[in-house]
Order: C-alpha cells, then sequence, then structure tokens
C-alpha cells in the first residue's frame, strides 16, 4: 500500500511540475549535426527525410508525414536532396535516425 502511494505522488508532482499542455513543444537533444557536407533542412520545424526516389517526408508522433508537392518548399527539398543526395545518404545512415521526431 505504501508502494502505491509513493507511485501516486510520484506521478502527481511530476505532472504538477511541468504544468498543463500548453501546446509547446520541447526539443529532443541537441540539433541535428551536419556531417558529410550534409546539412539537414526542416519543414515545419521537423527533419526533413527522403525516400529512395528524393520525396520529403519527416517524423511526428512516431509517424511519417510526407511534405505535400502543394507546399511552398517541396521544391527546394526536393532540389536540395537532388544536389547533396550522396552526402545525405551518408547522414542518414550514420546520424539521420537519432533525430526522428526532433522539433527546432
Amino acid at each position: 500500500m505504501r508502494h502505491t502511494l509513493l507511485c501516486r505522488t510520484a506521478i502527481v508532482l511530476l505532472v504538477a511540475a511541468t504544468g498543463p499542455s500548453s501546446g509547446c513543444y520541447v526539443e529532443e537533444g541537441p540539433p541535428p549535426v551536419v556531417a558529410y557536407g550534409y546539412q539537414p533542412q526542416y519543414y515545419d520545424g521537423y527533419v526533413v527525410y527522403y525516400d529512395s526516389l528524393g520525396h520529403p517526408f519527416y517524423h511526428v508522433g512516431g509517424s511519417v508525414a510526407w511534405v505535400p508537392p502543394t507546399a511552398p518548399l517541396y521544391g527546394s527539398l526536393v532540389a536540395h536532396w537532388r544536389a547533396n543526395g550522396p552526402g545525405y545518404g551518408r547522414w542518414f545512415g550514420h546520424y539521420g535516425y537519432r533525430y526522428r521526431g526532433y522539433r527546432r
């Protein structure tokens, strides 16, 4: 019984310390590194990834979200992949997985 009470108290204190949800976000770790001559791009604050054909996407809450072709940045994101594809591949292979869900 005492253990259950301590756990509940700890949860209440944690929730009280973090405050109510305000719609803000928190960065998950340090910003993405620039490596292999590749500088990650962002869409709506999220790190952009690319499929094997150069279509841009990002990760939100554990899910993949594709950048819509109608988005104003779509053309520049695709052009970035075309110009930096080899560097992106090396960057993704060594660092990319670390930044899924990162938002600046």
